[in-house]
């Protein structure tokens, strides 16, 4: 179970960590004695760090084995609205990649970041299977063309939605229009016992989208192979992921093959109030 530990020399008793608790499982004793938890409060803590992160004076620290040692002293770097709009504005799905690679500690830097997308209960359960010999990312897509073949013609609404006949005849040709051509490909996996489970890894994908940008590398979410995971058995195996782990989203990575210089329209905006 985690542990407070309290530098009281420098705890100012402002009881903002009390206050900012989400289970309301620290508590001020009286006599001036520093925070505490509650009698139950360290088997319910969930180990979200709000107090730490919240104290003004970096009196509070939670401790737990399952936690990374390291931390981190940000600057208070507030991005204008305007420029965060730009850049989420700009976001593309590539579909052109470079052949070269990106080195695998540049996707673990992408990954240290992601790291702290939210999680349901802050269960912190997204693991992830990258796919960095891109040999081995043809070899997976062949085996979605294979369960493609299964479905078309099969009048399943894949079939009636997309040209699949057209999309194995294109594979056949050399091109590949599942993956397009990206040299990696990243899957986000979890034990789906927890009801949150898939949500999580797709918030934690969504963070993986919108961060890999800002360091010059494209993504794009692949369906057709998200899709074949859950339904191809050999897909499956290939995977080989963790007893009781299944395939949450599966995203594209690479090098942009090109340069977008402004972005598209969209259709308008819809809102109902109430």
């Amino acid at each position: 179970m985690p542990d407070l530990i309290i530098t009281d020399a420098a705890c100012t008793r402002c009881r903002e960590c009390v206050a900012t608790c989400p289970l309301r499982i620290i508590e001020l004793p009286r006599g001036g004695l520093p925070p505490r938890f509650t009698e139950d409060g360290a088997r319910r803590c969930i180990i979200c760090g709000h107090c730490e992160a919240v104290c003004p004076t970096g009196a509070i620290a939670v401790d737990d084995p399952r936690l990374d040692p390291a931390t981190y002293q940000l600057p208070n770097v507030t991005l204008r609205p305007e420029e965060l709009g730009a850049y989420l504005r700009m976001r593309r799905s590539v579909r052109r990649f470079r052949p070269e690679p990106v080195p695998r500690e540049s996707i673990v830097e992408l990954l240290e970041v992601v790291r702290y997308a939210p999680t349901g209960s802050n269960r912190q359960g997204v693991k992830w299977l990258i796919i960095h010999d891109t040999a081995e990312v043809r070899r997976l897509t062949g085996m979605v063309v294979d369960w493609l073949r299964t479905q078309a013609g099969s009048g399943s609404p894949l079939d009636r939605h997309f040209n699949l006949a057209g999309m194995i005849r294109s594979w056949k040709k050399g091109n590949d229009p599942i993956c397009r051509n990206a040299p990696h490909l990243v899957i986000a996996h979890s034990a789906r016992q927890h009801p949150t489970a898939a949500v999580d890894a797709v918030i934690a994908v969504a963070h993986l989208d919108v961060l890999a940008p800002a360091h010059g590398i494209g993504t794009c979410w692949c369906g057709f192979f998200q899709m074949a995971t859950e339904a191809w058995e050999p897909l499956q195996r290939a995977l080989a992921l963790p007893e009781g782990h299944r395939p949450d989203y599966a995203l594209l990575l690479g090098y942009p093959a090109v340069s977008y210089r402004r972005p598209p329209k969209r259709n308008r905006l819809e809102i109902a109030w109430r």
